[in-house]
């Protein structure tokens, strides 16, 4: 995209959030065209609250004709004070230190319109304080996780099926599940948008003992999901994931803001007391109908395979988080 074009692009996303509240100022309009510097002062705590020290802060600057890269360190309080020239659209922080997951924050002088301005070819309010927390890695275990992003499909609709999240599928006939975690149904019309007039799933956790949690989710960190179950939480046995009910659009259907926590596979003694049981982090993000007469859902998931174990920290994102450092330091020539 040029440059011309790209300044087009960016006015036409800030009008619509701007014209509501106010005109543009000449100063604003010009900054949106041009630049103007803007300064943040970033605070990097841990999740007690306490500074992290040392820690590696990437900013990236919306700005024309290519993003510009801020990097520096958080001092013993904490904070790294952030400084560069954007259109106003975004700043991007990035932040990581070895033992923590690394976080990502973003923020915008444009879309929040009323709360910003620009003075003196700075944005507003300049100096302003960020703050973005680090979650240390305390003791990831091997689960058996699915991240990819990928629709589990079915004919079998209008109709209760199992399925297996360590194998990440229905149970057989369905699929190659083998042992039923919860139950689905799947409730469609069989009509594509914008003719379908519903679409659906239904859960249900047979066993009891079984069920689900919700829990937020933290969305800036590497590490979105609680390090454990709780045990003592109340677990729900049914719920119902509508896109769409009787031809209305329902939304936060699959509440990107929150996360399950699954307990299943329980069994109890001859007292009807809960003696095992497995714990999974379950994150729905999507329910669709396909052309051939199919319809599916999407989740990813970590399932702890040992009895009892309540710990939902997935080595695998441990891992990942080396790599998210490396992002955050300037690349050696």
């Amino acid at each position: 995209m040029n440059n011309v074009a790209r300044v087009s692009a960016l006015c036409a996303m800030a009008l619509p959030f701007v014209a509501s509240a106010r005109e543009i100022k000449a100063d604003v309009l010009k900054a949106m065209h041009n630049g103007a510097m803007a300064e943040v002062c970033l605070k990097v705590l841990d999740d007690s609250g306490e500074p992290v020290t040392n820690a590696s802060v990437r900013a990236v600057f919306d700005i024309l004709p290519e993003p510009r890269s801020f990097y520096g360190r958080t001092d013993t309080n904490g904070v790294c004070v952030v400084r560069g020239k954007t259109n106003g659209n975004y700043i991007e922080f990035r932040v990581g230190k070895k033992g923590y997951y690394g976080s990502t924050k973003r923020i915008t002088y444009i879309q929040m319109h009323a709360e910003h301005d620009v003075s003196d070819g700075k944005w507003q309010p300049y100096g302003s304080e960020q703050q973005i927390l680090l979650r240390p890695v305390k003791a990831p275990l091997r689960l058996i996780s699915e991240s990819a992003i990928e629709y589990k499909f079915t004919r079998q609709l209008g109709a209760w099926i199992g399925f297996d999240v360590e194998k990440h599928d229905f149970v057989a006939p369905h699929g190659k599940g083998e042992k039923s975690d919860f139950d689905v149904y799947l409730d469609w019309d069989g009509k594509r948008f914008p003719d379908c007039k519903k679409i659906g799933l239904k859960i249900r956790f047979a066993q009891p003992y079984s069920g689900y949690y919700e829990i937020p989710i933290n969305s800036e960190s590497e590490l979105t999901t609680p390090y454990n179950a709780t045990p003592g939480n109340e677990y729900f046995q049914s719920a119902e994931l509508y896109d769409i009910y009787d031809g209305k659009r329902i939304r936060q259907t699959f509440d990107k803001s929150k996360c399950w926590v699954v307990r299943s596979r329980c069994r109890i003694d001859d007292n009807g007391r809960l003696i095992a049981a497995n714990y999974t982090v379950v994150r729905f993000t999507g329910i669709s109908g396909s052309r051939d007469g199919m319809a599916g859902f999407c989740f990813l998931s970590a399932f702890n395979p040992t009895p009892n174990d309540t710990n939902l920290e997935d080595e695998e994102i441990a891992n990942r988080s080396r790599q998210f450092i490396r992002q955050c330091e300037p690349q050696r020539q």
